[in-house]
């Protein structure tokens, strides 16, 4: 009995072993034949799955017999599902497999691990408006993958923007007005923010979670063509990919603590609402609070973002999709420097400048909900043609009080200077005694703390129509969008900005009372200047100490919101109302002249009607322009290596200004052209993606502030901006468990002819230097993952390590005020974590050196020091096909 017992084990187990030696195995392509590299398989209710190779072949082994669906699924094209019957011990070849282009905006995204170059994701369907490789697509872009993020245990937008190639920040997200929730970054010289969302114009924030990054596009040049003048498009432009439901149940819940009283939870939610596997619900939530390195400081987040895909058949799918972020948040200390007179001190070492000190107190917060919203409907027309239809609102508020530090403030006390030439003795001396105190502030680096109570909000709304073809042409492929796009833009303010204080302060109640003696009412006049300065509380060096002054006699480091509320309650509210519309037709064409050769044309028309303040006429504002481009790509070897040129064109439309005299200062649109050449490689089965590029933009009309103007910026035009440099990146895989990312960029940034044309002055202070805006010369980064193999004594185990830095940025740069030099810096950061299949613990420090380094656009911006975070991600609940 017992040898028969053994004898029906070893018979089981033989047959187990033979009946899971079935292959299925094929290749997949495109409709024209090309192979698709590193397309993603699975078998349903399985973990099984496989990627396509180089030449689009795929194998899954040891399969069980029985029936199966493979799901094949594709960024930028149709998923697709294939069911097959597998016999026991058999090769079944399912031959050759045609995947047809679709929208990434509206496919089932497939939740895979497959792929092993994890920090590369070089397939789009949002950069051209098609669903291109990046091998094909003449356009260059820096993609920054949601894997890259969860090495790095990255908790906020602007430690994963650092990723990007050429990137560097400037200012500190604010929230100081509509629109204002994330920072301000530098790209190939010009200033920009986030303001796409999934390929859509938006009020993006800092507030959103990684959690709900799918990934961020980072879209090099000027691209008008595609994306018009609704975001800026001088230097680049920011996509942010959201992450979208897909088939299967699951879920995850993670928490992260971290140093400077960070706390952060966030909960991702999927799931299928109808047994017909066609109607699929994503939920992502997130709650962050934060405090400060700072002296003072503080940050509450929340969000959320459900969304919905509904497959209604073969040739109809719907999307919606809505994110909602509050953010409550004391200032980010920036410290002006001076504007149209001489600075003091030209660097950090001369200012003297405590970063611990933040001029502020976590009474004082803006708050700042945005709320956007996505509807998309893509029909298959044909096998040739899909319509994209997209309706998009974005709605953003602002309320609280805004507080900021500069310096020079003592020459606005400069309005009395007339006066000092008064014949009236005793007038005359209370004048001289306050210009004396005024221009002893001025002989030193003096901080003003200035105040304004801010109640705003902006509406944008966005309805495009895309039809989306890929046709021949006789032998010749097409690779078309045709749309068309509307965007309608509100903005209201009903913001308090005023001084009821000053005019009781320092020698002014004497001035005005005699002035109004020896000259009746002038010297109401005089108070109602003082009182239409913006509210300031107390002057301080840059270390924190109080300056005393008679100007503002009660100054205390910390104020109340309650102080605050009293003071602004005599402040009359500005109420501004303005609106603007664009009207816009666009056609782009990937034209493939053989199969390694192709160009690309593109052309649009805008109709910029700005209605302004629509209480005042006079600077309504109406615009019509064209922007073309074109771009050539050459693949020397097939999907391994191509050569590329661009032409890019991009612009924006100018607000005129209306004068306190009634006149109006219109300005012609900022026109930005691009010239750029370079290769890109995809080797070794994609292991290896590395591209370098060579750029020059050539920006007419560019808008700048005026040198000369003292204390706030006026606007003056410039008649032309050089900027030329090379990036390079490279995102590689050697060997299983090591990803790398690392890239280098070079920027020379030039204003090549300062004439002004609304001034008519050639701007010597200016001309020849480097703009403010474009940011550090050199810029660098470096990632690296390494996890351990499943046989090794540390698997699951993960380390990552690497750096980012810059090198010296000029942050202010005139021959009237000088030369203000922020340094250059490296910062490393490493990472250890633990991933099992149902959580993942990791513990993150950032800043390893304690390097204290500063980030500014004519501001000292301080940064966090070392941090500490630890990471623990609790899966609760796997996708049916494994994670």
């Amino acid at each position: 009995m017992k040898h028969i017992f053994t004898v029906l084990i070893i018979l089981v187990i033989s047959t187990m072993g033979f009946s899971q030696n079935s292959t299925v195995e094929g290749n997949i392509a495109d409709k024209n034949n090309n192979p698709l590299i590193g397309v993603n398989l699975y078998l349903k209710k399985t973990t099984q799955g496989s990627q396509s190779d180089e030449n689009g072949y795929f194998k899954i082994d040891n399969l069980a017999k029985g029936d199966y669906v493979i799901v094949i699924s594709y960024l930028g094209y149709k998923t697709k599902e294939v069911a097959i019957n597998v016999p026991s011990n058999q090769v079944v070849d399912m031959g050759k497999i045609t995947l047809l282009e679709g929208n990434e905006l509206l496919q089932q995204i497939v939740v895979t691990s497959s792929r092993r170059n994890k920090f590369s994701r070089k397939n789009t369907a949002y950069v051209s408006k098609l669903p291109l490789q990046d091998m094909e697509n003449s356009q260059t872009y820096s993609t920054i993958t949601t894997e890259l993020l969860e090495s790095q245990i990255v908790t906020n937008f602007d430690d994963a923007i650092n990723n990007a190639t050429g990137i560097s920040k400037l200012w500190e997200s604010t929230g100081r007005a509509p629109g204002e929730g994330t920072g301000y970054f530098s790209t190939r010289g010009y200033a920009t923010q986030p303001a796409l969302v999934d390929g859509l114009p938006g009020f993006t924030f800092s507030a959103i979670d990684p959690s709900y990054i799918e990934r961020i596009e980072v879209i090099k040049g000027p691209s008008a063509t595609l994306f018009g003048s609704t975001v800026t498009s001088l230097g680049g432009l920011i996509n942010v990919v959201t992450k979208k439901p897909y088939e299967g149940f699951g879920g995850s819940v993670s928490y992260t603590a971290g140093s400077f009283g960070l706390h952060r939870v966030s909960a991702d939610l999927n799931t299928p609402l109808n047994r017909k596997d066609n109607l699929f619900f994503r939920m992502n939530a997130s709650y962050l609070t934060q405090g400060s390195f700072q002296d003072a400081g503080s940050r509450e987040t929340y969000f959320i973002a459900p969304s919905l895909t509904y497959r209604v058949n073969n040739r109809l799918n719907l999307s919606l999709g809505i994110e909602y972020s509050s953010t409550e948040q004391t200032n980010p200390s920036m410290l002006f420097v001076r504007r149209g007179i001489p600075m003091v001190s030209n660097n950090i070492e001369e200012l003297g400048i405590d970063p611990e000190k933040s001029f502020t107190s976590n009474d004082v917060t803006l708050s700042s909900p945005i709320l956007n919203t996505r509807a998309i409907a893509d029909f298959k027309i044909s096998d040739q043609w899909n319509s994209q239809t997209i309706l998009a609102s974005t709605h953003s508020e602002t309320k609280g009080y805004y507080q900021y530090m500069i310096e020079g403030a003592g020459a606005a006390f400069g309005v009395l200077a007339p006066l000092a030439a008064t014949p009236y003795p005793p007038l005359q001396e209370q004048v001289n005694e306050v210009l004396f105190e005024a221009n002893q502030l001025l002989s030193q680096d003096v901080f003003t703390r200035i105040y304004d109570k801010r109640d705003a909000d902006g509406t944008k709304a966005n309805f495009q129509q895309n039809l989306i073809g890929d046709f021949n042409l006789g032998k010749v492929r097409n690779r078309m969008v045709i749309g068309l796009d509307y965007v309608y833009r509100e903005q209201s303010s009903r913001n308090r900005n005023g001084n009821p204080l000053l005019a009781q302060n320092s020698n002014f109640p004497f001035i005005i009372e005699t002035l109004n003696t020896l000259n009746e009412g002038y010297g109401d006049v005089i108070a109602a200047q003082l009182s239409g300065l913006p509210y300031f509380d107390g002057f301080f060096s840059a270390n924190g100490d109080i300056v005393p002054t008679s100007f503002t006699p009660n100054t205390t480091y910390t104020v109340s919101k309650a102080n605050l509320d009293a003071i602004f309650s005599e402040v009359p509210i500005r109420d501004i109302n303005t609106g603007s519309q664009t009207y816009a037709a666009y056609i782009s064409d990937v034209v493939s002249l053989t199969k390694n050769l192709t160009i690309n044309l593109g052309l649009r028309l805008d109709h910029f009607d700005q209605d302004g303040e629509k209480s005042d006429p006079l600077d309504d504002y109406t615009k019509t322009t064209l922007s073309p481009n074109a771009g050539i790509l050459y693949q020397a070897i097939a999907q391994k290596l191509s050569l590329f040129a661009n032409y890019q064109t991009g612009f924006i439309n100018n607000d005129p200004v209306v004068n306190n005299d009634g006149t109006v200062d219109t300005f012609d649109p900022t026109e930005a052209k691009q010239f750029e050449g370079g290769i890109k490689t995809n080797l070794f089965r994609g292991k290896l993606n590395a591209g370098i590029s060579y750029y020059l933009i050539t920006v007419n009309n560019s808008i700048n502030s005026d040198p000369n103007g003292v204390l706030f910026p006026l606007r003056i035009n410039l008649a032309e901006t050089v900027n030329k440099g090379f990036e390079f990146e490279v995102n590689a895989n050697p060997f299983e468990g090591l990803n790398i990312r690392a890239s280098y960029s070079l920027n020379n940034s030039e204003i090549t002819d300062a004439y002004s044309s609304k001034t008519d002055i050639v701007y010597d202070a200016l001309q020849g230097r480097r703009p403010e805006e474009a940011g550090p010369e050199n810029i660098y980064n470096l990632w690296a993952d390494f996890k351990f193999g499943d046989k090794s004594f540390f698997k699951n185990f993960g380390i990552g390590a690497g750096l980012n830095g810059a090198s010296e940025h000029l942050m202010m740069n005139n021959a009237v005020s000088g030369v203000f030099t922020l340094p250059g810096y490296t910062i490393y950061n490493a990472t250890i974590y633990y991933n099992a299949d149902k959580y993942r613990i990791g513990l993150k420090v950032n800043n390893m050196s304690d390097e204290i380094y500063y980030k500014g656009w004519s501001t000292v911006n301080g940064i966090v020091h070392l941090t500490v975070s630890l990471f623990k991600n609790n899966i609760i609940l796997l996708p049916s096909f494994g994670k």
